[in-house]
């Protein structure tokens, strides 16, 4: 296919949905690395994006297939008015979670869409803001446990794989009303995806961590 022709597709592709977070046309080899933060001593296997997204992803040493919970860190800069993450690395059918700053906390929604439309609100993953979460002059932090991340229709996560399909999308334009975790959001400004070496992140203190991140910050400071 000539230039002119793969543009004029990808133009009536673009033109003819109404898709927020659309399945991605970037692909990635398995680009994530080991990151340990230096607050919390936590470690994850991180990707990320070309935007300085960081998404991060730990989870128990002794995990099964399908059947663990998943801590997970997103580090955005301040000028990512809402950040995206596909479970399972395409949009449609698959668990998705769109977090966005408002101001000094971080809101978390999890959507779903059945097809390349927009995404709804959904119960399928749970989200639990944990401590650590908010902004500062330059970077706005999630720390969140999710729940029902590991598994949903036939689709089960492995947590020995070293290529787990991810995608991610974001935008500079905050959501419409962001103290609303239901709140509508615009059409991503980027997105892709990349296989993540979800094994890299396997850690043996995974319950005293996850833990550790839902005490108040508050008791954490009069523990020090």
């Amino acid at each position: 296919m000539r230039l002119s022709q793969l543009a004029a597709t990808l133009l009536v592709v673009v033109g003819t949905t109404n898709t927020v977070f659309a399945n991605p046309v970037q692909s990635r080899d398995t680009v994530s690395a080991k990151y340990c933060d230096a607050s919390t001593h936590i470690c994850y296997s991180e990707f990320i994006s070309p935007e300085k997204i960081a998404y991060r992803f730990a989870i128990p040493d002794n995990a099964t297939a399908g059947n663990f919970d998943i801590l997970l860190q997103i580090v955005a800069p301040k000028t990512v008015g809402w950040a995206g993450l596909a479970w399972g690395g395409t949009m449609v059918n698959n668990p998705l979670l769109v977090s966005w700053p408002y101001q000094s906390t971080i809101i978390v929604s999890s959507r779903k869409a059945s097809a390349r439309t927009y995404p709804q609100v959904s119960n399928d993953v749970t989200y639990k803001v944990l401590a650590g979460s908010g902004t500062n002059a330059t970077h706005w932090t999630l720390n969140a446990l999710a729940q029902g991340a590991s598994a949903w229709g036939t689709t089960k996560l492995d947590p020995s794989s070293n290529a787990v399909p991810f995608a991610y999308a974001q935008s500079a334009s905050p959501p419409t009303n962001p103290a609303d975790a239901a709140s509508r959001f615009s059409m991503h400004q980027s997105k892709g995806r990349w296989s993540h070496d979800l094994a890299s992140g396997r850690i043996a203190n995974f319950a005293s961590a996850v833990e550790q991140l839902e005490k108040p910050e508050e008791e954490e400071e009069e523990a020090k």
